[in-house]
Parts: structure tokens; sequence; C-alpha cells
């Protein structure tokens, strides 16, 4: 019971599609119709300027990752976490609300490392930076520093933690393979 209880939970936490909402209510926008059609921050933002508002979006989708873990662990313990955090990942790329068609998961990723492993996600953020600079490709820039983070927390964290963060991250990239083609296709 616990098992169903912590998928469907997390899975419903996730799918709430936060830059969809926040777009209908502040701008009466559907981002779903506008700039890439993706449900998350950076569509949020091309579509309404507004900054602040997809920083909103984007701590309100890492917190969707944070507290789908949290919630795990208390009330059903740290055996379930990886499917916690599988369910939300699934749940914001794929919520039922609509029509199965959300964001990519970065933002909920970095939920569930905040919740894991805060300094990690500070780790990401550095690697991305610099090689952001290098290569001035943003989500290139994304993937590869995800990658190095994950080959990171194999080393310094073997175990849960490296199995739940690679997990993710390969549900992420998965979602993210057309955007890394379309990227590495305009920069040509």
């Amino acid at each position: 019971m616990n098992i169903l209880l912590v998928i469907l939970g997390s899975y419903l936490l996730g799918s709430i599609p936060t830059a969809y909402i926040l777009a209908r209510l502040f701008y009466k926008e559907d981002v779903r119709k506008k700039g890439s059609g993706n449900v998350g921050t950076l569509n949020f933002l091309r579509v309404t300027h507004s900054k602040i508002l997809a920083v909103v979006v984007l701590i309100l989708d890492a917190a969707k990752g944070y507290a789908a873990l949290w919630g795990t662990l208390q009330y059903a313990g740290s055996p379930y976490l990886l499917l916690s955090s599988i369910a939300v990942i699934i749940g914001h790329i794929f919520p039922v609300w609509l029509n199965w068609k959300g964001g990519r998961g970065l933002a909920t990723l970095a939920g569930i490392f905040i919740f894991l492993k805060p300094m990690l996600v500070l780790g990401w953020w550095v690697i991305f930076g610099i090689l952001y600079l290098l290569l001035r490709r943003y989500v290139v820039a994304g993937m590869v520093a995800l990658f190095f983070i994950n080959i990171l927390t194999g080393i310094f964290y073997p175990g849960e933690i490296f199995l739940i963060l690679s997990a993710n991250s390969v549900i992420v990239y998965l979602k993210y393979i057309s955007r890394i083609k379309q990227e590495l296709n305009d920069h040509k």
C-alpha cells in the first residue's frame, strides 16, 4: 500500500504544471501554444518575458522534487526514495492534466539534488557556467554539466544517492535529446 501511495502522490505532485498555471493566471497565455510549446521555466520566460515569475516557476518546479522526497522520507522511509523521485519526474514530464505534455524535468531534478545533497546543485551550476562561457550553448552546457555531476556523485556518493540521481538524469536526458540536436544544428 505504501508503495502505491508514494508513487501516486509523487506523480500527482510532479504533475502540477506551474508554468502553465502562472502563465494563465498572470498573462492569460497558454505556454503550450507559444515558443517551444514546452511547459517549463525557459519557455515560460520566452512567452511572458517575466524574469521574476520565471524564477518563481523554477523554484516551484524544484520544490516539487524536494517535497516529493521529503514527504516520502517522512511517510514511507528511505527505501522508497528512488520510486518517489522517478514518479515526480515522470509527473512533471507527463502530467495527466495537460494530455501528458509537460516540462523536461530539469528543475524538478534540481529539487531532488537539493534534497539529497545540496552541494551537488552548486557544483552543477559552476560546471554549467564554465561550459556555457566556453560553448555558448545553453542546453549542451546544462546536459554536459549534469553528466559530470553524475560522475562526481558516483565517485563521492556511491550507492542510493548515485542511483537516484543517475536514474532520474537518464529520464531528463531522454527528454532533452531533441533540444540538444536542435541546439547543435542551430550553431553550425
